[in-house]
């Protein structure tokens, strides 16, 4: 910690503070016929026609008055009601005043939209899925990721390209919680507020190394004063039923911006699971253990979230924010029946495990952001704090009975297991980036982050004459880690190139303790990131690009610990505090016509990539799901890209990929290095349609299919899902109506085998896949204006 105080008093020395040169517009709105235009909404745009920049509205006497405005070009427009002006562009190197614009009658709008983006978009380093106004704007922003191109999820796991080294960003900020908590997030986040999903297949320089792709979620701004607020309630039906209720409240002052989210979910889920494992002991006669496991498991949710942000003076804006998720507690109930049959399918023996626990998680998090523009145009620096606490408990109850061929008792084990792991992490970043001529921007910064990470165990009453048991009766694990980070970028726009490259250094310390093991776990290492993004454009309809990044992927915290649960009475979760960090490296080129066809070929070579593998002890009759490092994982291919707007009304989305995926990893029992690969592809397709005169009903068909692809040390089925949804805008467009079904034919339920050497063993894997949803969301208030809703970068909270 000593070395955090020193570099927090280092940047908080840098820097000067003078006062900063910028403009503003002020103007008058009227009608077709002179007449003035009280309170309609002006925009301000960048010159590329694609991003707010500010916004105000006109007062009574239709007048305007925007201020704090970077000298450029920009363009600027306004709307009210059903009514748009043709979008003017102006030149900003003085004041404007007196600026007339006109509305045109008559001009029919889905909502007050600013910007008409297409419906996906290749830019340099991202692709841009844009939702707003579509069916899925009353779904929950997760539900929004399973539709998102080049983004597959799989039981819960966000992969691209195969890769489920993914981070997830909201406005620009990596929000790092763990994988279930981020489910929980965005599911009971309405995704009526965002604008469009950001795949950041190259992410610059002055973010984290962790993870490979980031998506960011791009909520909408808060452009003109007033209040607005939001009801939302969904409702999904799978085997059992699903509930959110949630609110939105937005309010921006003249200096002031201030959002306020709360939702609570009721759930209650069911999966199923089959595991079949051909044990192979070396002295002993082949048996064929097949276990049906019914896992069911409900949980209520809390989610709230508030942010502030305060433009102090013209060159001075603070933020504070929190972001809090509670469980009260998850109720899990796993009920699994074991056959044990010989080499002909006779029953031999059975036995039955009933496994109860309870749950209750803690997660909550602050952030306070100053960012200071200097008197340079463009120039500015940001300081960025954080501080999160996480806290789980968990109580298990597991017993298991044991069954003669005729199903009589001959013996039981029962056993207890309490844990508790908690959390705390601590950041500090500071950022400063400068324009460098009319077409440069330089960006440099540094960063800190410290882990404290305590777990503790207690088990009693195992049957300690079963091979391979051997958990631990009571431990403690304590895990620190602290990251130091620095960082220097280049983002170049010229007339037909366009150019991103950065470096980012990171030096990482980390110490393992189990009070068991007289050994620690010490672990010191320095890293560099580069990264690369080049395009080219020689015409309006041809473009070629290129990319290269080198990132890294740590262990989760609850993937390092060493202790052992277990899930029945011959299958164990272990932890590994031996895994090593991943280190991916990643290159690809292509080619874009007519912004609209899109072919690009690539290249993934990552080391020490870490998954949880199932092994079979064939001795101890036992399935051992633990966390180890894959010595590489390659896979080269190209994919093609169809993104077209085939009506006013149709827009097209079509992308195919073929790609060889190869797996290197290490048998636990024979310790021999094994190759798992195959050539595999897969195909997706989406299709955005509107109807009626006034455009109030959009609908939305989407379709995967994946062919078998290798997963560490298993190999997986094809799957494929068909999903379907409808939104119907009522009431002048204040509320709105959706209802879809998720996976129609039942087809995305996953089988994996794991055959090699002495291993033979499957496991079928079949959530809740086809789901019937339905939503309702009715806005109140200035419903012209935008959210400021947004999260936090802080990168080791996903690991969580």
């Amino acid at each position: 910690m000593r070395n955090f105080f020193l570099l927090v008093s280092f940047l908080m020395l840098l820097g000067p503070t003078v006062l900063s040169q910028v403009y503003q517009v002020t103007g008058k709105v009227n009608s077709t016929k002179g007449e003035p235009i009280a309170f309609a909404n002006v925009f301000l745009l960048d010159s590329t026609y694609t991003t707010l920049v500010k916004g105000t509205s006109t007062d009574e006497k239709g007048l305007f008055h925007i201020t704090d405005i970077a000298g450029g070009r920009y363009y600027i427009k306004a709307s009210y009601i059903e009514n748009e002006s043709e979008p003017e562009l102006i030149e900003l190197f003085k004041d404007i005043n007196n600026f007339q614009i006109r509305l045109r009658e008559e001009q029919t709008l889905d909502e007050v939209v600013v910007v008409s983006q297409p419906r996906f978009e290749q830019k340099i380093d991202r692709l841009v899925f844009t939702i707003a106004n579509s069916s899925l704007a009353d779904a929950d922003i997760w539900e929004v990721l399973k539709r998102t191109p080049s983004v597959v999820i799989l039981q819960n796991e966000l992969t691209v390209k195969g890769s489920n080294n993914v981070g997830v960003m909201i406005n620009d900020r990596v929000v790092n919680l763990p994988r279930q908590d981020i489910v929980n997030l965005l599911s009971g986040t309405s995704a009526n507020n965002v604008e469009a999903i950001e795949v950041i297949t190259n992410p610059p320089a002055r973010y984290s190394a962790e993870g490979g792709v980031l998506i960011n979620i791009k909520m909408s701004k808060n452009l003109v004063s007033g209040y607005n607020g939001a009801l939302f309630n969904r409702y999904t039906q799978g085997v059992f039923p699903k509930h959110t209720l949630g609110t939105d409240h937005y309010f921006k002052g003249k200096k002031t911006d201030f959002s306020f989210n709360y939702s609570f979910g009721d759930s209650k889920n069911l999966t199923r699971i089959t595991d079949v494992a051909n044990f192979l002991p070396e002295d002993a006669a082949v048996t064929i253990w097949t276990a049906e496991q019914e896992q069911t498991w409900q949980q209520q949710n809390h989610s709230l979230s508030a942010f502030f942000d305060w433009e102090i003076d013209t060159k001075n804006t603070l933020g504070i924010s929190t972001i809090n998720s509670y469980i009260p507690k998850v109720r899990r109930s796993d009920k699994s029946e074991t056959l044990i049959d010989d080499s002909n399918g006779n029953l031999l023996s059975s036995f039955i495990t009933v496994n109860e626990s309870e749950r209750e998680r803690l997660n909550t998090s602050l952030y306070v952001d100053w960012v200071h523009r200097f008197k340079k145009d463009g120039a500015e620096l940001s300081v960025n704090s954080h501080y999160t606490y996480y806290d789980s408990n968990q109580n298990q109850d597991l017993q298991t009975d044991f069954l003669d061929v005729n199903s009589i008792l001959t013996g039981e084990n029962d056993f207890i297991t309490t844990s508790q792991q908690r959390i705390v992490l601590l950041s500090l970043q500071t950022d400063f980036s400068t324009p460098w001529g009319t077409s440069v921007e330089l960006q440099t910064g540094a960063r800190y982050a410290g882990i404290i990470s305590k777990s503790t165990i207690s088990q009693e009453g195992f049957d300690r004459d079963q091979p391979g048991i051997n958990p631990t009766e009571a431990g403690n694990f304590d895990y620190d880690e602290s990251i130091y980070a620095g960082y220097a970028s280049f983002d170049g726009n010229w007339d037909r190139w366009k150019l991103k490259a950065g470096l980012r250094a990171e030096y990482t310390e980390t110490l393992g303790d189990l009070d068991i093991d007289p050994e620690t776990n010490e672990n010191n290492y320095l890293e560099l990131f580069p990264s690369l993004s080049l395009n080219y454009s020689p015409s309006k309809k041809n473009a070629y690009n290129l990319y290269y990044y080198r990132r890294i992927n740590r262990p989760r915290y609850n993937s390092i610990n060493p202790f052992q649960y277990f899930q029945s009475n011959n299958s164990v979760v272990e932890g590994n505090p031996d895994l090593l960090p991943a280190i991916r490296n990643y290159i690809a080129m292509g080619y874009t016509f007519d912004r609209s066809y899109t072919l690009e070929v690539f290249y993934r070579n990552q080391k020490n990539q870490y998954r949880r593998q199932v092994f079979q002890d064939n001795e101890a009759n036992l399935l051992r799901f633990i966390s180890t490092n894959l010595v590489r994982d390659i896979s080269y291919g190209a994919d093609l890209n169809i993104n077209k707007n085939i009506t006013n009304r149709w827009n097209c989305y079509f992308m195919l990929s073929a790609y060889y995926l190869e797996n290197r990893f290490i048998d636990l029992d024979s310790a021999l290095p094994l190759d798992n690969a195959l050539w595999t592809w897969y195909v997706r397709t989406s299709q955005g349609l509107t109807f009626l005169k006034d455009r109030s009903l959009t609908a939305d068909l989407d379709f995967i299919y994946y062919a078998p692809l290798v997963r560490g040390n298993s190999r997986q089925d094809s799957y494929n899902r068909l999903s379907i949804n409808l939104r119907k805008t009522i009431w002048n467009k204040r509320a709105s109506i959706s209802m879809g079904v998720d996976d129609i034919f039942n087809q995305g339920n996953l089988f994996n085998t794991r055959v090699f050497l002495n291993q033979n063993n499957s496991s079928s894997f079949r959530p809740e896949n086809r789901l019937f949803t339905f939503g309702f969301r009715y806005r109140f208030g200035n419903v012209g204006i935008r959210g400021n809703r947004k999260s936090k970068r802080v990168d080791e909270r996903r690991r969580i």
